[in-house]
C-alpha cells in the first residue's frame, strides 16, 4: 500500500427527499474512489488494509424535503439479523433555511408498550422532538434514537459503516416500512445522549471521533496509528503530505489520509476531521 493523502471522489444517490453523496466509504452499497496519485480511479477500499472492518463513513445530504421517520440498530442487533453494522452517526449542519427543523428523539413515551400502541395508532409523529438547527450545530444520534432530518437542511454526516435503517413512519408516500424491527432496536430511556452539542469542539463516541477544526493560514497534523479524514465545511485551501503530494481542497470535498503520515493544512478553511 502506497501512502499518500488520498482525495476522495464520492459515490452519489439520488432519493425521494433529496440526495446524499458517500464522500468517504468503503462500504459495499457505495463505494468512493481515489481520484489523484497512483491509485487514482481505484477505489478506496482496494487499496487500504482490511476495508471490511473500516469503521466510519462520511456523506453530504441534501434534504429538499422530509425523510422518513426512522432508527438505527446497534451492533449486535445488525450483526444478527442484516450482516452489517450498527449505525451511531452525528450530523454537522453545512446550511439550513429560516428556522429549519430536525427530529431527534422521543417525548412524552414512558416505555415500550406506550410506544408500541401509538405506533400501532399512526400517531407516533405526535411523540417526536423537534430541534431548531443552523449553521454550525452539530447532532448526536445514538443507535437506537428515532429521529429524521426535515426540509431544507444540508450537512456532513458521520457515521458508522453501516447501511441499515428502519422506517417506522413515512408520511404516507407508501415505502416499506419496518416497524417490528424499530419497535426491537428503539431506546426509550431519558437519559440518551441524543441531540443537539452545544459549543461543539469534539465529538467522542464508542466508534469514532469527530472534531472541528478551523485553519487560518497553515496547521500541522500526524495521522498516527488510526487514519485522519477531512470533509470541507467552508472555505477553500490545500493539503500536502510529508512526501510532497498536495491536493486542493474545496467546500465538501473529502480527504482520506493513512496511518502515520503527516501533512500540512493551509488555507482559510473549516473541517470536520473523523477517524
Amino acid at each position: 500500500m502506497e501512502k499518500y493523502v488520498y482525495k476522495l471522489t464520492p459515490h452519489f444517490s439520488k432519493k425521494i427527499w433529496g440526495w446524499e453523496k458517500w464522500n468517504l466509504s468503503c462500504h459495499p452499497d457505495g463505494r468512493s474512489t481515489i481520484e489523484n496519485g497512483i491509485y487514482k480511479g481505484r477505489y478506496l477500499c482496494d487499496v487500504i488494509d482490511h476495508p471490511e472492518s473500516f469503521p466510519i463513513l462520511v456523506k453530504i445530504l441534501n434534504s429538499d424535503t422530509t425523510l422518513s421517520l426512522q432508527v438505527h440498530p446497534g451492533d449486535e442487533y445488525a450483526n444478527l439479523h442484516e450482516n452489517d453494522n450498527g449505525k451511531t452517526e452525528c450530523w454537522y449542519i453545512l446550511g439550513a433555511k429560516s428556522n429549519a427543523t430536525l427530529i431527534v428523539g422521543l417525548v412524552g413515551v414512558p416505555d415500550k408498550d406506550f410506544l408500541r400502541r401509538v405506533v400501532a395508532e399512526d400517531r407516533i409523529q405526535e411523540y417526536v422532538r423537534h430541534v431548531n438547527v443552523a449553521r454550525g450545530d452539530l447532532i448526536y444520534i445514538p443507535s437506537g434514537t428515532v429521529h429524521t432530518l426535515e426540509s431544507g437542511i444540508r450537512l456532513i454526516e458521520v457515521q458508522q459503516s453501516s447501511n441499515v435503517t428502519y422506517r417506522l413512519h413515512d408520511w404516507g408516500r407508501g415505502r416499506e416500512l419496518h416497524v417490528e424491527k424499530s419497535l426491537d432496536v428503539i431506546d426509550v430511556s431519558l437519559d440518551s445522549a441524543a441531540g443537539k452539542i452545544l459549543d461543539f469542539k469534539r465529538l467522542d463516541t464508542p466508534h469514532f471521533t469527530v472534531e472541528k477544526v478551523v485553519v487560518s493560514g497553515r496547521l500541522s497534523g500526524f495521522s498516527g496509528s488510526s487514519f485522519h479524514s477531512y470533509t470541507v465545511a467552508g472555505g477553500v485551501g490545500e493539503i500536502e503530505d510529508e512526501s510532497g503530494c498536495t491536493v486542493s481542497l474545496e467546500p465538501e470535498s473529502t480527504v482520506f489520509i493513512p496511518d502515520n503520515i503527516g501533512y500540512t493544512i493551509f488555507g482559510s478553511l473549516e473541517l470536520i476531521r473523523a477517524y
